[in-house]
């Protein structure tokens, strides 16, 4: 029942929507990879917009916090939700670089 990569591309060609398979899995793949990159363009924006600050900034704001913390109890619950916030920041940051590389490899490769 497996099907190979031209017979699943095969109904857009017919309808016309790409010239061929190279073409459709080039496009589809160029497609995926400028919505990765704008999913993780809007998850930086929206930490930045809620803390005002920078992804490097938001990290020394953390470590002054953390030192807050350990003398002050009644900011942990706050500063939890921060710490969440900077690792799931630092994974859109690494990712956001990661899909960036792997246009900019896709390019090349489409160029050659």
């Amino acid at each position: 029942m497996s099907k190979n990569l031209a017979e699943i591309i095969q109904p857009l060609i017919e309808k016309g929507q790409f010239e061929s398979p190279e073409s459709a899995v080039r496009n589809l793949m160029t497609d995926y990879i400028l919505r990765q990159i704008a999913h993780y363009r809007r998850t930086l924006n929206k930490f930045q917009k809620k803390y005002g600050m920078n992804y490097d900034q938001f990290l020394q704001y953390v470590k002054e916090r953390a030192r807050q913390v350990q003398s002050n109890a009644a900011l942990q619950k706050d500063f939890m939700t921060e710490e969440e916030d900077a690792l799931e920041w630092k994974i859109a940051k690494e990712m956001l670089e990661s899909w960036v590389g792997l246009k900019a490899k896709a390019l090349d490769e489409h160029v050659k």
